[in-house]
């Protein structure tokens, strides 16, 4: 019988050289090889990564899923969704249940589980809603990079648009490879400015 072996949870080992300290020490920034900047396609081509950030995730999600209902015909009340536009005609728990109908509603009476809570949680955590405020997040933060002693990784950049933080501190503490590369000051004016393109719900 033949068994795939990530069916039997099979852990993998870890180098037997590999200390504490070096899996403790996050200042420097140690991903796995799908987040090298340079990426090989499909087609063998090479292009750099792209890491996207809640926001940037939830309007390209809802972008396919319209394109999908457009070329499929459409379902009844596909006009009426309009989270993706940043409007909302509700406040609070109002405004949740009607994410969470616009979402099923979007991924239409076939999709799955699965892609339901995956647009549920991606409407509660996005910081920036509509595709106007998420556009010119994502010019600040790649300015702020090219700003960098050194350029940020684009997992870095999806981090400070994911994550909300107060200020430069708790976002050193959360991405700790920013300690060497910018310094408090600009990293507290880039939190301030991303506050105001935020979402409030």
């Amino acid at each position: 019988m033949n068994v795939s072996t990530s069916a039997l949870g099979v852990r993998r080992r870890k180098p037997a050289t590999q200390n504490i300290d070096d899996e403790e020490n996050a200042s420097i920034l140690k991903l796995g090889p799908e987040f090298q900047l340079n990426q090989i396609t499909n087609s063998g081509d090479s292009e750099q990564l792209i890491a996207l950030n809640l926001s940037e995730a939830r309007l390209l999600i809802r972008a396919a899923l319209k394109e999908r209902n457009n070329k499929n015909g459409g379902q009844p009340g596909d006009s009426d969704v309009d989270g993706a536009n940043g409007k909302s005609n509700g406040e609070g728990d109002g405004e949740e249940k009607e994410d969470e109908i616009s979402n099923m509603t979007l991924a239409g009476p076939n999709s799955n589980e699965i892609m339901h809570k995956t647009l549920n949680y991606l409407s509660n955590f996005a910081r920036f809603k509509n595709p106007s405020s998420t556009e010119t997040v994502e010019k600040l933060l790649n300015d702020f990079s090219a700003s960098a002693s050194e350029p940020l990784h684009p997992f870095e950049l999806a981090q400070l648009g994911t994550l909300e933080c107060e200020d430069a501190e708790e976002a050193k503490s959360l991405i700790p490879s920013l300690t060497n590369k910018v310094s408090d000051v600009s990293l507290q004016t880039l939190l301030t400015e991303l506050r105001k393109y935020q979402t409030l719900s």
